[in-house]
């Protein structure tokens, strides 16, 4: 009897938040505390591949060809070892599969029908990093996870636009309690509009419990995802910065189980 893994998706419908590398440093915090990971990788941008330091030459097979139906290619053949129980489900042509998705009767159950075989390859988690915006590929994705991880950059634009997130799980018919954690993210307390939009982030959710310990800006965590590292393996004491949100994550698996 396998235990399913608990599914969440990174998204915010606004770009420039820090999304995929809050996708990537959470995935590999979970690894290393010894949890099987599945991260997926469902930006067009590709980003959390990168960050991973994998690219397209890096592997043959991918999410396109399951998604597709392409004869020969099963769910083990598409996924890349990345570490230490960290596995990467890269992607290709995601706008051309975002296409195919428009004529998808039952876009609800379409990502769970296709990667029905996840549930028996023992992941603990898997965690699947969404592109920025409305989009058929991340509809299917939102009805596909369990939870929802937020993330929102601490100033002015990506702040009032958090209620876009609520507008788009009524249109879908899901329930806003999937949003299990909102990350403040890129946060500079130096400065007065960085306090006053952490202000406006707790107060907007205030006593869900939901709202994370902001997550600062840091050059060494743009360094390491342009390197293909995680802060794990370029900065240590940097990678501290994520435990809060590892360890809400463990907390969250623990109750579901």
């Amino acid at each position: 009897m396998f235990k399913k893994p608990v599914k969440f998706a990174v998204f915010n419908n606004k770009g420039g938040v820090g999304k995929s590398t809050v996708a990537v440093h959470i995935a590999h915090g979970l690894a290393i505390r010894g949890k099987k990971v599945l991260l997926m990788d469902l930006d067009g941008q590709n980003d959390a591949s990168l960050f991973l330091g994998f690219t397209s030459e890096d592997y043959g097979n991918s999410l396109y060809e399951i998604l597709i139906g392409q004869d020969g290619v099963g769910l083990e053949d598409c996924i890349v070892h990345a570490r230490d129980n960290l596995y990467l489900l890269p992607a290709r042509y995601i706008e051309r599969v975002n296409d195919n998705l428009y004529r998808e009767p039952e876009i609800s159950s379409f990502l769970g029908n296709k990667l029905c075989g996840l549930d028996k390859m023992g992941f603990d988690y898997v965690i699947v990093d969404c592109g920025p915006k409305r989009s058929k590929i991340n509809d299917a994705a939102l009805y596909f996870v369990d939870y929802i991880i937020v993330p929102v950059q601490v100033e002015a634009a990506s702040v009032r636009a958090i209620g876009n997130i609520y507008e788009y799980l009524s249109d879908l018919g899901l329930d806003s309690d999937m949003i299990a954690m909102v990350i403040p993210n890129m946060y500079d307390r130096r400065t007065g509009e960085g306090r006053e939009n952490l202000d406006f982030i707790r107060d907007f959710f205030a006593d869900s419990g939901i709202v994370t310990d902001p997550i600062p800006r840091r050059i060494k965590i743009a360094e390491s995802g342009k390197n293909g590292q995680t802060v794990y393996e370029y900065d240590n004491e940097v990678s501290k910065l994520f435990e809060g949100v590892v360890e809400r994550l463990v907390e969250i698996n623990g109750r579901k189980g």
